[in-house]
């Protein structure tokens, strides 16, 4: 029946379609809490998810890259504070100088690391059961398949049959041979297949990703990262306290730390001096002395960049150097109150460093100098002294002194590098003769300044230089490495390897002469296996006595081209 129907203008149109009435709704079931956990799982567990989930564990190591680490590198932390005093405190809330060790972070890996394991443990199941499962039955018209080959011989089937197997599994082919459900009359046929590692390399590739998350993951538990700023003729002991910046794994404690020390006898660098690349370092190296414990001899090694040593089979890590001008301080009484080098950090690549020197403990009131130092120092002429070289040809000390209360003492923790000078008076040190220094004290090696008010001096003595050591132990390593040259072979093999098919089907023909029909189908794209069909159909006619001709050849447009076939027998063509 047919019955008008009216559209949103007011128009009528006529439908066939059975009315509907207006209570007719659809049913859709209820999901219920075991579905929509069923449901998420399988979500959870698709390679759509895990190649998602693994994009975004890229995307979320990118400011790690970008960004100075905590756990690498302290002091560019430090520096990164000083030069973005308003943005650092918010990329810290965000983890952003911690990101491997970041909430966030943590979630897409374990979210990744589960996806992984439910998407691959049931492939590897499924391919085990294919690898021991027997090659498939031949089609009864191999014709049809992309590649084929045939020819015409009075070889018995038995014989034919045999030669094929034999030949297949010479070329490493599983093989099956079997009959039609008619009888052996009808035909009769071997099956062969070959190329089962290449899934066997893609499982693989993925098993070493898992692997690799899980050597992350352990070396997260069971091990430790740690660095130490170390001046020249100074050293320290692996213990917790010594350490500028460690962290433990949840399963490490401090007794597993291993009882190692290490002294910086003296630390060299050099630069490029050419016009082209002038300035850039060339050669890092601390010639420091470990013990491996307490009781151990004494081993003099030389660290360089990229060349760790292994103590105990944790590695220390050369990872950055420094300045440490040495200076001595005088209160008003000429009590000496501070003796010593300061570390200071690298500013640019001319190694202008910053640095505070802290005496609180001085007499009438307490002392603070903020300092600038410069390796090779060059007067502008008409601006403040600047860095010409990175190297320490000739030193100078900026120092801009404070006196007051340093408020060491107020619970708020402070950088080693700045100075609080909320509750300080700024000292005048106006030069007379270098008015290039501005409201600072401007120190070559070996020159003693006097402070105003009778507050003291201070003598800039010399220069010793700083080296951080980062010092690491992963039990993870081994199975990192192994697992990344897993997922390189298995990436190879999945690459490389072709899975293909070939049949070999023997037909009784009206005239008693059996028709010999080879074909090939690949599993892979691009990997039609013709070569393989035409070399078997024309090693199996040469070994049933059949000379080789055209039809040996595969035809992949049969039904356009007669099929010339040879009659072993009379050597006639047909």
């Amino acid at each position: 029946m047919t019955e008008p129907l009216n559209d949103n203008d007011g128009t009528e149109r006529f439908s066939t379609a059975p009315a509907q009435a207006a209570d007719d709704a659809v049913a859709v079931p209820r999901l219920g809490g075991a579905g929509l956990l069923r449901w998420m799982w399988r979500q959870l567990t698709s390679m759509r998810i895990a190649l998602t989930l693994l994009f975004l564990l890229s995307v979320a190591a990118i400011p790690g890259s970008l960004l100075p680490q905590r756990e690498i590198d302290p002091t560019k932390v430090l520096q990164f504070y000083q030069a973005h005093k308003s943005w650092a405190p918010i990329l810290d809330k965000l983890q952003l100088f911690d990101v491997f060790e970041s909430v966030w972070f943590g979630a897409i890996y374990c979210l990744l690391f589960v996806s992984l394991v439910g998407c691959i443990l049931p492939r590897s199941f499924a391919h085990f059961k294919a690898m021991r499962a027997a090659p498939p039955a031949a089609p009864r018209n191999l014709r049809r398949l992309p590649v084929h080959a045939s020819f015409r011989t009075a070889a018995p089937a038995d014989e034919t049959l045999e030669a094929a197997r034999k030949r297949l599994k010479g070329r490493r082919f599983r093989t099956a041979a079997s009959a039609d459900a008619s009888g052996a009359a009808s035909g009769a046929w071997v099956s062969a297949e070959k190329g089962y590692l290449r899934e066997t390399g893609n499982l693989i590739f993925h098993l070493a990703l898992l692997g690799i998350l899980a050597a992350v993951a352990i070396g997260h538990f069971f091990g430790f990262k740690g660095a130490r700023l170390v001046t020249e003729g100074t050293g320290f002991c692996d213990t917790v306290a010594s350490y500028d910046t460690l962290t433990m794994g949840q399963a490490v404690t401090a007794s597993d730390l291993p009882p190692f020390c290490i002294q910086l006898n003296k630390f060299t660098a050099s630069y490029e001096t050419s016009h082209d690349q002038f300035g850039q370092p060339r050669t890092f190296d601390a010639y420091a002395t470990y013990r491996a414990t307490p009781t151990s001899p004494e081993t003099n090694v030389d660290v360089q960049v990229n060349q760790p040593i292994t103590v105990n089979g944790t590695n220390v890590f050369l990872e950055g150097h420094g300045y440490a001008p040495v200076v001595t301080v005088r209160d008003g009484t000429g009590r000496v109150v501070y003796d010593g080098p300061t570390n200071f950090l690298g500013m640019d690549s001319m190694f202008t460093s910053s640095g505070a020197i802290k005496v609180p403990d001085a007499s009438p009131k307490g002392l603070g100098f903020q300092g600038y130092f410069l390796p090779t120092a060059e007067l502008s002429g008409i601006g403040m002294p600047y860095s010409a070289f990175p190297a320490a040809g000739n030193p100078m000390l900026l120092l801009i002194p404070y006196a007051g209360d340093l408020n060491m003492n107020g619970g708020e923790s402070q950088s080693v590098y700045t100075l609080d000078t909320g509750k300080m008076t700024r000292l005048d040190v106006k030069s007379k003769t270098n008015a290039s220094a501005g409201n600072a004290l401007a120190m070559t090696v070996g020159e003693t300044d006097t402070l105003p008010n009778g507050l003291g001096s201070i003598t800039f003595d010399g220069v010793r230089q700083w080296a951080q050591f980062n010092i690491a132990y992963d039990p993870g390593q081994p199975i990192a490495l192994g697992s990344a040259a897993a997922a390189v072979a298995g990436l190879l093999g999945s690459l490389g390897i072709r899975r293909r098919r070939i049949w070999v089907r023997v037909t009784e023909q009206e005239d008693g002469i059996r028709l010999v029909e080879v074909a090939g189908l690949a599993r892979t794209e691009g990997a039609t296996p013709t070569a393989e069909v035409t070399e078997t159909a024309e090693a199996l006619a040469a070994a049933l006595g059949t000379v080789p001709n055209e039809d040996t050849v595969p035809n992949e447009s049969l039904d356009d081209q007669p099929q010339r076939t040879t009659d072993t027998r009379t050597g006639a063509s047909a």
